[in-house]
């Protein structure tokens, strides 16, 4: 609910500018576009996307781009021109050891064994050929990670990565029931696809004859153990087994061997045979000497199934892959685990065992006992019925999200397990814990089960709209781990027993409002939450009613309604304080700082509340990173709407810090984080840093949400905002294509979404000057807002106002002022006559006012729009400066350049103190300049500040008709 998680149908004029009338409905979360229309520079442009020739081709295949290389091939990324498809092109390299043809031969047997196999977990081949007499091979383009990527990119557990060898085993059994060997399995030969699906890949080394020697490829030695090709040996060396090591024949065991020693990297971070030269390696693994790993990050009965898969004698192993992959698959469930620990404490009862000895045994039977109790709420039948439901959704992507959700579940009810054991432990048997401290953790975990319990149940609810929102919902639960933080504990109100059955009642109705809230439904949340409150106010527990405020007020932010969400903070706050519930006092107070500063634009008010959630949280024991993340999110927000980038600049990226240490560098909350960040870059002319943080925001939505998500669409337009500013406009467009074909085929064809991405892709249209084409987008935009909102919404005012542009382009000024007279009508009724966005149509109005000719109107808005943007946002506000030189143009034109230099002169002044294009900095000084040279004050400076102005269209490419205007004044005003 800070400032991030809102998507901002916001306007490029939003701040009131009076020179540009553009309006874009971007979505930039936060900040909002500021000040200044993009122009086209052609520096940055050159710097982004530097001129190529013509496409290299690879048969009849395109490159597109080099995606891997290894000791034999290069894997590039290509289009098939003829079936329409992206294809990987294996080419082999020229400078591979050995003989060439033996290469030659090698990739030809690759493409034999994979047109052999026709398994999902096996990537398919499609061609194979030669290339300026090199071979090549056209297999399946898998969009994805190897799993040595894949298990470092994010937080993996256990069963995470024992799902992704189980199916990687798969394809492994369906190739050795073909009577291949794959004879190189290792962590970047598996593929992890977006889509979920796994892949084994690189059958270079597989043989249909496992007795056959291996070919001999001399490499005059080895270094390093990662080789694949080393003297005699086939493979890579550290995932090899003892027979490769020693020459002698291979077969699907030697590939069960690396498949055990590839699964034993991923869960523990470490191989399983030690040796930092080849020959040290050899001997561990000729030896049979296991190294244990350094901590116990998967079950024992997992290690001694890998433990078997990696015995020195092959006989020793399983017998087939199946066997393997069976007995990977055994895992007792948890509630097995749970009786098996009881049958342990009656067996040691049975035997005899000291009392002592039975009693710690029964302590921790009856700990496992506690913790297992969240998989009542998510086992392997909560799973089945939560993949149904996605499926029975009919989405396209159903499969795939269910693959993207279900871990982070899996983390979370690992976490709640090992918290539950932690706290009972701590209290029971090493006494630690008193039953205080073990009572409030106790409650801590009942809620926060609570709330896991009714996001599974609502998940299990989502429809094909809703299923957008899942993904990120599982990965926004909070931990568990703050119910085993001594000092949170401390602060969390105790709840009276003697209310206990109505505390629950209302808790269990507000982890209903959160689901709907996490599933992306707030207009049916709301009255959840509401009754919620009336719940909590009747039971009258302070802490409890401060909850219910909370959740009420964020849903009635999401719906629109800033005043009751402003209200409901506000009595969180008091409520918050009557419990001396300082967490909760400090979230109210955070999120006020957004409402009311950045949403109402009360910049001063946000600061007071942004200084008092400050203080709150140093008074809170210990350090809490994530909520200093949030309030400096939200007050950066706010410095942003202030105009002060730099601070702006400052706590975003200390929030993109903070989140990348404490949730890892691939979660959703840090690709905000990365949005935000480039926002402000990207307003402030840091274009290549802008596109830097905004691919890096995609590439995570796109790993973490996957590539169909509506977040990946929202990315991809603020990326189309960078190539649109460098002149970019082909790569633009094809940018917000994806994004309307990304929400369209998401939530239907007239959803408010898709009409944001029309006004996106209209822009666009319109900075190229096709206006025909950007009218048609505009109209159809409107046509959907009206029939969703109705002819009264400041969402169609939006729309009205983008249209009056186009109209003000093509010199229909008629109708420009209609438009914006309707859409001034409506933000004037609706957000008020000092909300940014009616101050621009303001401003715009006196713009078409002044081309029009009727300059006193036109100075009468632009006098207007000055006072309100003075009110709201200071006296040295950037915006104040575009409104000045609006009526210093007018000024000028009405034959009063005398009145006009101190308007001019000021807004110089502001543009120079602050961060702004250098295009803005031009037009100042070119508007100063005629000012002065036309009341004949200073002609001298007048021509020094209209060549400074020169200088720099010179350097950044303005528009072409202000570098005109510009040269032809200076020819008509030679230096005195």
């Amino acid at each position: 609910m800070t400032g991030e998680d809102d998507s901002l149908g916001a306007t490029l004029a939003a701040t009131g500018q009076a020179a540009n009338l553009r309006s874009g409905q971007v979505d930039l979360r936060p900040p909002p576009p500021g000040p200044g229309t993009p122009l086209d520079k052609e520096m940055v442009k050159r710097a982004l996307f530097p001129r190529r020739g013509g496409p290299v081709r690879i048969g009849r295949f395109t490159v597109l781009g080099q995606v891997g290389r290894g000791a034999m091939g290069v894997v590039y990324a290509c289009y098939d021109d003829l079936l329409d498809r992206k294809v990987a092109v294996k080419l082999l390299k020229t400078t591979a050891a050995g003989d060439p043809a033996a290469g030659q031969v090698r990739l030809l047997r690759e493409a034999q064994a994979l047109a052999r196999l026709d398994h999902p977990n096996v990537v398919a081949i499609h061609d194979v050929g030669t290339f300026e007499d090199r071979v090549y091979l056209a297999m399946e383009f898998v969009d994805g990670q190897t799993l040595g990527a894949w298990t470092t990119a994010a937080p993996r557990s256990w069963r995470d990565i024992l799902a992704v060898v189980l199916a990687a085993g798969e394809g492994l059994a369906a190739a050795h029931a073909k009577g291949l060997v794959h004879r190189d399995i290792k962590p970047d030969n598996i593929m992890v696809g977006a889509d979920g699906r796994v892949r084994l890949m690189d059958f270079g080394l597989a043989r249909a004859d496992p007795s056959a020697p291996p070919p001999s490829e001399a490499t005059g030695g080895v270094s390093a153990v990662t080789l694949t090709s080393t003297g005699s040996i086939m493979g890579t060396p550290a995932f090899m087994a003892p027979e490769q090591f020693l020459g002698e024949a291979v077969d699907a065991r030697s590939d069960q061997f690396a498949l055990c020693a590839t699964a034993w990297e991923a869960l523990y971070g470490q191989r399983p045979f030690a040796g930092e030269t080849l020959a040290a390696l050899m001997a561990s693994v000729t030896a049979g000497v296991v190294t244990p790993p350094p901590r116990a990050r998967a079950p024992q009965w997992l290690r001694r199934v890998l433990g078997r898969g990696l015995a020195r004698d092959r006989a020793a192993r399983f017998a087939d892959t199946r066997a393997l992959l069976q007995a990977l698959r055994a895992d007792p469930t948890r509630r097995r685990r749970t009786a098996a620990v009881v049958a342990g404490v009656v067996a040691l009862a049975s035997a005899g065992v000291g009392a002592a000895l039975l009693g710690e045994q029964r302590t921790i039977a009856a700990c496992e006992a506690t913790a297992s109790a969240v998989f009542a709420d998510w086992d392997d039948a909560a799973r089945g019925a939560l993949e149904q439901a996605f499926v029975a959704t009919g989405a396209a992507h159903a499969a795939a999200t269910f693959a993207l959700t279900a871990p982070w579940l899996d983390r979370w009810a690992d976490s709640w397990h090992a918290v539950a054991d932690q706290a009972c432990r701590a209290h029971r048997l090493d006494r630690t814990w008193d039953g205080e401290q073990y009572g409030r953790a106790f409650d801590c975990l009942a809620e926060a089960r609570g709330t896991f319990a009714a996001l599974v149940r609502e998940l299990g609810r989502s429809d094909a709209a809703s299923l957008t929102e899942v993904t990120g919902a599982a990965a926004a639960l909070a931990s568990p781990e703050l119910c085993a933080d001594p000092a949170h504990l401390r602060e969390r109100p105790m709840m009276r027993f003697d209310q206990r059955a109505q505390v629950l009642a209302v808790r269990e109705r507000l982890a209903r409002a959160a689901s709907l809230a996490a599933a992306g439904r707030y207009a049916e949340g709301l009255p959840v939450a509401h009754e919620a409150l009336h719940e909590a106010r009747a039971v009258g527990w302070p802490a409890l009613v401060a909850q219910a405020e909370i959740r009420a007020a964020a849903l009635a932010e999401e719906t629109g309604a800033y005043a009751d969400a402003e209200a409901g903070y506000l009595r969180a706050v008091a409520a918050a304080r009557e419990a001396r519930a300082a967490r909760l006092a400090l979230q109210a107070s955070t999120e006020l700082v957004y409402v009311v500063g950045y949403r109402g634009t009360r910049l001063a008010e946000g600061k007071v509340w942004a200084e008092a959630a400050r203080t709150q949280l140093a008074l809170l024991a210990g350090a809490h990173p994530l909520e200093q993340a949030d309030l400096d999110s939200t007050l950066a927000g706010v410095h942003y709407v202030a105009g002060d980038l730099g601070e702006a600049t400052r706590l975003y990226a200390r929030v993109l810090a903070a989140r990348e240490a404490a949730l890892g560098e691939q979660h959703p909350r840090v690709a905000d984080s990365l949005n935000n960040l480039a926002g402000v870059r990207y307003v402030a002319g840091a274009i290549d840093e802008a596109a830097r943080l905004y691919a890096r925001s995609l590439a995570i939505y796109e790993q973490v949400l996957g590539p169909s998500h509506p977040q990946v669409g929202t990315t991809l337009n603020n990326l189309a905002l960078v190539h649109e500013a460098t002149g970019a406009y082909a790569e633009a467009i094809a940018a917000l294509t994806r994004a309307l074909a990304i929400r369209e085929a998401t939530f239907g064809r007239e959803h408010t979404l898709v009409a944001t991405s029309l006004c996106n892709l209209a822009l666009v249209y319109e900075a190229t000057g096709a206006y025909d084409e950007a009218t048609r987008l505009f109209l159809q935009a409107l046509a959907i807002q009206e029939k969703t909102f109705g002819p009264d919404h400041p969402q169609v005012a939006d729309t009205l106002h983008n249209l009056a542009t186009v109209r003000y382009d093509t010199h229909d000024d008629a109708e420009a002022e209609r438009l914006l007279r309707r859409a001034l009508a409506i933000y004037e009724r609706k957000l008020g006559p000092h909300h940014p966005s009616t101050v621009s149509s303001v401003s715009g109005l006196g713009l078409v006012l002044h081309n029009g000719g009727a300059h006193e109107d036109a100075l009468k808005m632009f006098a207007r729009a000055l006072a309100s943007q003075e009110q709201v946002l200071g006296d040295g506000h950037p915006s104040v400066a575009h409104t000045l030189i609006g009526r210093g143009d007018t000024l000028i034109d009405l034959g009063r350049a005398r009145e006009a230099v101190p308007e001019l002169e000021r807004a110089l002044a502001i543009r120079e103190a602050n961060q702004v294009q250098p295009e803005e900095l031009a037009e100042a000084r070119f508007a100063l300049a005629r000012a002065l040279w036309q009341a004949g004050i200073d002609r001298p400076r007048a021509r020094a500040l209209a060549e400074q102005a020169a200088e720099i269209f010179a350097t950044t490419s303005g528009t072409n008709e202000s570098r005109d205007r510009l040269a032809a004044w200076l020819t008509e005003h030679p230096a005195p």
